[in-house]
């Protein structure tokens, strides 16, 4: 998974894990409303364009590898 600031998480337990720590803390804060996350930045897109790209690559080679054995 690639989250839209460009970190790639492979853990479903990791990211099972801070979905729960945030819930926890939004039930703890005692506000009736939470802020969003922050905007994404220009840093963000190109980030995340570049973990995209590099997923393709990845993606393409292991299937290319997949074809030549064969």
């Amino acid at each position: 998974m690639i989250r839209c600031s460009g970190i790639w998480i492979n853990n479903l337990v990791y990211l099972k894990r801070l979905e729960k720590n945030a819930n926890i803390s939004r039930r703890s804060s005692h506000k009736n409303h939470i802020k969003g996350p922050k905007k994404r930045t220009e840093e963000d897109d190109e980030r995340f364009a570049q973990s995209f790209e590099k997923m393709i690559l990845m993606a393409k080679s292991k299937e290319e590898l997949r074809n030549t054995d064969r």
